[in-house]
């Protein structure tokens, strides 16, 4: 995945290089939205039923701008996950919570429009630092459980807030879905994330959010200011 990542931006960065200006954002990032994943097997279970969780996402990024329509977000962001679900197998009756806090990387190609309104579509590794996981009352450490790394493809929209010669404000709403399972080896030999009941076969269990975030990014030089202050406004107004 680090070699895709290091190919996409590669080529993108020869595409355009010849034709258009490339100037530079820096940045700071929050995220808020629902959080949880998908097991083929949780979710055909009758005795399960799962909630979404609420995720929190805060970090850095640099957006790598080419010309007024192209740009390339490099995003790190310590994110918060959680997933809820209930068991009813036999005399059982208890709640089952699943944590793990990461650090998310992200590529992330966008598409501008004059009018301030944005597409974007890349992947994310996510790199979990600890995993926790809850039967009823009783918590405990799953680190070991859990993979340290998985991968998602991410796909958003957007636009500009307000916008001048230094500052930029802009918000959307991004769709994650995991390409890789969450689980680790130790964890699917322990039958994880369901270690308290067995099924016939083992599924992936995938990671998925759904998030609003909002960023505030500054142009680092002449060029990249007048650029910030050139740019459409969809959700405010913008000024010089």
């Amino acid at each position: 995945m680090r070699k895709i990542f290091t190919l996409f931006f590669l080529a993108f960065v020869l595409n355009f290089q010849a034709d258009a200006q490339v100037w530079l954002e820096l940045g700071a990032k929050g995220m808020m939205g629902f959080t949880g994943f998908t097991n083929a097997n949780i979710s055909s279970d009758s005795q399960h039923d799962s909630s979404l969780g609420l995720g929190t996402s805060v970090g850095g990024l640099a957006c790598i701008n080419f010309g007024d329509y192209h740009g390339l977000n490099f995003e790190i962001l310590s994110n918060t996950h959680h997933q809820s679900m209930t068991y009813r197998g036999g005399t059982m009756n208890q709640a089952v919570n699943i944590e793990w806090q990461s650090t998310d990387i992200y590529l992330m190609y966008r598409w501008y429009r004059d009018n301030g309104a944005f597409l974007e579509a890349g992947g994310k590794s996510t790199i979990i630092n600890e995993a926790q996981q809850s039967l009823g009352t009783e918590w405990a450490k799953v680190n070991d459980k859990y993979t340290d790394r998985y991968y998602s493809a991410a796909f958003g929209v957007g636009g500009f807030v307000t916008s001048n010669k230094v500052l930029t404000v802009k918000t959307g709403i991004r769709a994650e879905y995991a390409l890789t399972d969450l689980i680790s080896d130790e964890g699917q030999a322990e039958g994880y994330p369901t270690f308290y009941t067995t099924y016939d076969t083992y599924e992936e269990t995938r990671p998925f959010r759904v998030g609003f975030y909002l960023e505030v990014t500054f142009g680092v030089g002449g060029i990249a200011q007048s650029q910030c202050g050139a740019r459409g406004v969809i959700f405010g107004t913008g000024y010089n």
